[in-house]
């Protein structure tokens, strides 16, 4: 029988990357037989007539799997970028990010700083693009979306504050990695068609410090990932989790007014509807006015959303 420990499942909207990958199925009778050997190349036809939905790969070549789908995503990336097919860049983007995210201490994570220096560069040639990413809505609402959104949100404000390519880099991918911790939380708590009980809220609570402890293992350097993982839900005046600490790094305070803004403007939840921009704004500001975020952050927040639409509304907002 397949011994899920020992095989991964991937996703079949990245087969088309992997040429040098050997694929395989599990038969009736529950053995593993190869269904592609490496160096077969799938085409649109092969694609369309694939028979099996789930397919697996050794372990030891997730890491190629991952090269292998980034490579094309990027190279993608420019055509549709070009094109301002941000539907399309999206749609790649939550592929390769689900299967970057799957299994995170199996060393997938390595991959990410160079999808962030993708992006970054893509943001360079075409911002419009890049910024339309957060609005690009999806019908089911993962973890994934929230991530790559709040990413989207966070590069926008590292180039509306100026700041220099290696601190985008740095802020992206912090944004990216920022729930990574939700991979190890149950489910059905993180889909919750209801408010969490208090044993359920104590579990999704310990995200930030399983999302620490999985990213300061993983080989590289990310130090500003980690502070950010760690530190998202934390509150300048220690009302905060896990820690409740009171100073928390330049990335953890933006992560957290971005995280917060990204969720309650994205996310329908049956017991509370999303908001619109300037209405989740003004809930921020009370939190703001409370001493809970950075007044100077969520201000340049703020006006980056203002470069996003280019409509000026929020120039009164202050």
């Amino acid at each position: 029988m397949l011994d899920k420990k020992k095989w991964i499942q991937i996703r079949n909207s990245n087969l088309k990357y992997y040429e040098e990958v050997e694929l395989y199925y599990k038969s009736p009778s529950g053995n593993i037989v190869i269904y592609k050997p490496e160096g077969m190349k799938f085409d649109d036809k092969s694609l369309d007539k694939k028979y099996i939905d789930d397919l697996y790969i050794q372990p030891k070549d997730k890491i190629k799997c991952l090269r292998a789908a980034q490579k094309g995503f990027s190279e993608g990336l420019v055509s549709n970028i070009v094109k301002h097919d941000t539907g399309k860049v999206k749609n790649e983007l939550v592929n390769l990010v689900d299967e970057t995210l799957s299994q995170p201490r199996s060393g997938g994570l390595e991959t990410a700083p160079g999808l962030i220096d993708n992006i970054v560069s893509g943001y360079s040639s075409q911002p419009d693009v890049v910024k339309n990413l957060a609005r690009i809505s999806f019908t089911d609402y993962t973890t994934t979306i929230h991530s790559i959104n709040v990413m989207a949100l966070t590069i926008g404000y590292c180039f509306y504050n100026h700041m220099t390519e290696k601190e985008t880099k740095e802020f992206g991918l912090a944004a990216l990695l920022h729930d990574v911790g939700k991979t190890e939380v149950s489910g059905e708590i993180l889909t919750a068609s209801r408010g969490l009980t208090d044993l359920e809220f104590m579990q999704m609570k310990k995200h930030p410090t399983i999302g620490f402890d999985i990213l300061r293992y993983t080989g590289i350097d990310l130090k500003v990932a980690t502070e950010g993982a760690l530190e998202h839900h934390e509150k300048l005046d220690g009302s905060g989790y896990p820690e409740g600490k009171t100073k928390i790094s330049d990335c953890g305070m933006l992560l957290g007014i971005i995280d917060c803004y990204e969720a309650i403007t994205n996310d329908d939840r049956p017991y509370r509807s999303a908001m619109q921009p300037m209405a989740a704004l003004q809930i921020l500001k009370k939190d703001v006015d409370k001493g809970k975020y950075n007044k100077k952050i969520f201000e340049t927040f703020a006006y980056s959303l203002t470069d996003f639409d280019r409509s000026g509304k929020y120039k009164d907002f202050f």
